[in-house]
């Protein structure tokens, strides 16, 4: 059965393989799903049914497009700077190191 999201202004959705993401009109993202590297970016590790704030974006910065992994995330904002959270084993989020990271990190400025 299909049913329906609680987003609330959503402008567009994004989807990794495990978890999914919207963006609504202030910019600002949700998400949900599995967390277990911490790829909804929500703080912690636990995985969540419910469309959650992803918090530690930093303030103004307006998200225009995001693109999940397996169990990384990437996100753009309108000014072009890219951030990365989650799964890091691989260097999947672009640091230059193979550290897990759960919290959001500037990837190119």
């Amino acid at each position: 059965m299909i049913e329906k999201v609680g987003a609330k202004d959503a402008v567009d959705v994004f989807a990794g393989n495990h978890h999914s993401f919207y963006i609504n009109s202030k910019g600002q993202v949700y998400s949900w799903g599995l967390n277990n590297h911490g790829q909804l970016g929500i703080g912690h590790k636990e995985n969540t049914s419910i469309p959650t704030l992803v918090k530690g974006l930093p303030e103004g910065e307006r998200i225009v497009m995001i693109a999940g992994g397996d169990h990384h995330t990437t996100a753009l904002t309108v000014e072009g700077k890219v951030y990365c959270w989650g799964r890091n084993d691989e260097g999947q989020c672009g640091k230059g190191d193979l550290f897990g990271q759960f919290k959001r990190k500037i990837a190119q400025e």
